[in-house]
């Protein structure tokens, strides 16, 4: 490919850091606020249109940049994204367009967005990292957009994961590197399979992308985040920046170079486990963005649960990669879709919100795996995939992929009630600035996954039944359900679930510890009365009374907030812990 062409890309990428850049200065706002929802469709044509094996090397920038297309998996993570990122810039010009602080959201989404495309272009440790954190730091403004109560915890939460995701991963990279002798991807999935560090590299890395991954355990922010968060950005966190960190995986871990059996069963123990608590939790939600939140987790599961399969079986993975991509690309545009007409549903017309809810019909019935549907496609390209898993797992997870099939039909079931033309309105009004983005989205649902079908031979049991039953059988118990109201007077689990335990066990705890410090406190109070009944004794006959009682009260106020205070607690706590690592050496 020629220097130009090359240079243009890097263009197009820049681009909305670019826009955002120009959005601060008075003279330029205005142009580059109506230039905003546009700064991803360049890259959409330039990925569409850019021959393979595009690549682009700085070496004057960081440590020796390099970019580029260079092959399918970066194709295709890149299409969807820039899709996605074009669309849900169109929604949100209109969603927006009433509030007065919708500058600072486009200033904040095109950050995200110059994030999340250059992390799929990097082909180096040191740039995606930087595009990876530029990604992860700029959507905490996208969280707490609104500013209430709820959208300020929720970026909290958020910003403490990010925090700890970013130094895992500066570690794991740093190590990665140190081991590899060098920063490119090819080099460094080489040098980890034989590295001594491995595991810990790994599982620093398997920390700090779980978090974006919504992996079990690191999925709290999820749950928290998509309510508050204005749709459109529910729409990219969900639909593409959440593949950020399985890409991660795929860009880092040795896969397709050594068996890593310890590994693999963790990743497909804990990939399942989500798929299905993810569905558990969900379906007892009353917010449909807190369901969908819930559902992303849950599809997050399974793609979990095939990257530890390429780890299981390295002989196989070029062609569980391909499967791994186009589960991506269904679920991307399948989530975008469904979050979108979410946020439509607040018109009181009754026959507006019957054709939004009829609507999301198509991208609820792709992520269940309906027939003729990208699902149907992505799921059992899946389990044609799972031939390659040893013994117990080929035979297991066809049954099991099957049951999580049924169990996200459920959970699509429970969404499509919630939103009824019947039920309480939420969201806003269905204007034709807000449908025609999503009615693409729509579009793209139906065509964009089958035009790129990974080019295997066989995709397994193509049968109508074997993707219908699903579907049927989650009819059938949800008619069961409802006539029997399970849900009207049940209380759902706390948005957040794992969380709101641990917030619970930490103030129990504060409760026990506050309750004996003022046991100590009394039995403290009255060694004070006796002290003093003691000193009075040999106490200086100079000073009169009322002096003695003020020095001795000066001093006990001294004492009380020398140790009660939090700087103080936690010195004491550090100092506590460096002597007892200490002192073991003293012994040896």
């Amino acid at each position: 490919m020629s220097e130009a062409a090359t240079s243009l890309m890097l263009l197009l990428v820049l681009l909305p850091l670019l826009c955002a850049g120009a959005m601060a200065f008075s003279a330029t706002h205005s142009t580059a606020l109506r230039l905003a929802p546009w700064t991803a469709l360049p890259v959409l044509i330039q990925v569409v249109f850019a021959p393979p094996d595009t690549s682009l090397h700085l070496p004057w920038l960081l440590l020796g940049t390099e970019l580029g297309i260079v092959d399918d998996t970066s194709r295709l993570f890149l299409l969807f994204t820039a899709l996605l990122w074009w669309l849900a810039g169109m929604y949100a010009r209109s969603y927006l367009i009433d509030q007065p602080d919708r500058s600072r959201f486009f200033m904040y989404f095109l950050l995200a967005m110059t994030g999340n495309l250059g992390l799929i272009l990097a082909q180096d440790l040191a740039s995606f990292y930087v595009f990876f954190a530029l990604m992860s730091f700029a959507s905490y403004g996208l969280v707490v957009h609104e500013r209430s109560v709820a959208a300020l915890r929720a970026g909290r939460v958020y910003m403490v994961l990010v925090v700890i995701g970013e130094v895992a991963l500066f570690a794991a990279m740093v190590m990665a590197a140190s081991a590899a002798g060098s920063i490119e991807f090819d080099a460094v999935r080489h040098g980890l399979a034989q590295a001594k560090s491995r595991d810990l590299i790994m599982l620093l890395a398997f920390t700090g992308f779980g978090i974006k991954a919504g992996v079990l355990g690191l999925h709290v922010w999820l749950p928290l985040a998509h309510p508050v968060a204005p749709t459109p950005a529910s729409a990219v966190l969900s639909g593409a920046m959440i593949k950020a960190g399985l890409l991660g995986w795929l860009r880092l871990f040795p896969l397709g170079e050594v068996a890593l059996l310890q590994w693999g069963q963790v990743l497909m123990i804990m990939g399942l486990i989500a798929a299905f608590y993810g569905v558990v939790v969900g379906i007892t939600q009353r917010q449909p963005k807190s369901l969908l939140a819930y559902s992303s987790i849950s599809q997050m599961g399974i793609m979990t649960m095939a990257v530890g399969l390429g780890l299981l079986a390295p002989h196989a993975w070029p062609v569980i990669l391909p499967t791994v991509a186009f589960y991506a690309l269904h679920h991307a545009l399948s989530k975008a879709a469904l979050f979108m007409g979410v946020g439509l549903n607040g018109s009181h017309n009754h026959l507006q919100r019957l054709w939004v809810w009829l609507g999301l019909w198509l991208p609820a019935l792709a992520l269940v795996g309906a027939p003729w549907t990208s699902g149907m496609y992505a799921k059992l390209l899946l389990k044609t995939q799972t031939l390659y898993a040893p013994t117990p797992w080929d035979s297991l997870l066809p049954v099991l992929l099957s049951a999580s099939a049924f169990a996200t039909a459920l959970l699509m079931a429970r969404l499509l009630y919630l939103i009824r033309p019947a039920a309480q309105p939420s969201g806003v009004p269905p204007v034709s600035g807000l449908v025609w983005p999503w009615l693409a989205a729509l579009v793209s649902v139906m065509l964009v996954p089958l035009s790129l079908l990974p080019p295997m031979a066989e995709y397994g049991d193509t049968t109508t039944m074997a993707s219908l039953w699903p579907v049927i059988l989650a009819i059938f118990v949800s008619m069961i359900v409802l006539h029997i109201g399970l849900f009207r007077t049940a209380q759902p689990l706390p948005a957040g679930d794992v969380l709101v335990l641990m917030e619970r066990g930490v103030q129990g705890l504060h409760c026990i510890i506050s309750s004996s410090w003022f046991s100590l406190k009394s039995v403290l109070n009255k060694m004070q009365q006796e002290l003093k009944s003691l000193w009075r004794l040999s106490w200086p006959k100079t000073l009169k009374k009322n002096q003695r009682i003020h020095i001795l009260g000066w001093g006990w106020q001294k004492l009380g907030g020398f140790v009660g205070g939090w700087s103080t607690t936690i010195t004491l706590f550090v100092l506590l812990g460096l002597a007892l690592g200490w002192l073991p050496s003293i012994f040896v």
